[in-house]
């Protein structure tokens, strides 16, 4: 008679200064570093085996995002990222840090680097976008076209994304009833 294996799933591992949403799920080999926002509806999942997904400080994972790590993949997210509502990531995957991915883009098997900005409904598959450059709304970026010539992100993009950060890191001390300065709560859109 064959033996059944038990499984079992990891629990996601998530730093005190975070917040997360009442109605976000996270589930399975999940690190979520410190001063994290993690709005509703959104999944990150790495429950599949040999799957990981390491979000590090600062991100702001916002409505409706999901962040998946197929089997014995990883995911991992920079600092200071912003995933905004509605996108998907995808693993394999790897943002850099001060990264911003537009609502509804999709990435997969890819590698974002440091300081780049991903804007509205793009889908990435399977290419490396350099540091500092921005990929323009609407762009549709696998093998085949990966020679698209990305235009550097301008002081306003990067402005732009830090600002959300900050917005963020505000929305995490109000959700959690902490004592806070005012801050600015709307940024110029680029």
């Amino acid at each position: 008679m064959e033996k059944k294996r038990k499984t079992k799933i990891a629990s996601p591992k998530v730093a005190k200064s975070s917040y997360l949403s009442p109605s976000a799920l996270v589930t399975g080999n999940v690190f979520i570093g410190g001063d994290v926002f993690v709005g509703p509806h959104a999944v990150i999942r790495a429950d599949e085996p040999g799957s990981e997904v390491s979000i590090e400080k600062g991100c702001n994972i916002q409505d409706g995002v999901i962040v998946h790590a197929l089997k014995n993949t990883k995911v991992k997210i920079g600092k200071h990222t912003s995933l905004t509502h509605g996108c998907m990531i995808h693993g394999p995957c790897r943002l850099g840090k001060d990264v911003f991915i537009g609502f509804r883009s999709v990435i997969f098997d890819s590698d974002i680097g440091n300081n780049s900005v991903v804007k509205n409904m793009c889908h990435i598959e399977g290419v490396d976008v350099p540091a500092g450059r921005t990929v323009p709304s609407c762009s549709n970026i696998d093998l085949n076209n990966a020679s698209l010539i990305l235009v550097e992100t301008s002081a306003k993009e990067k402005k732009f994304s830090r600002s959300i950060v900050r917005v963020n890191k505000y929305l995490i001390k109000a959700y959690k009833g902490r004592k806070i300065k005012t801050a600015k709560t709307h940024a110029q859109h680029f």
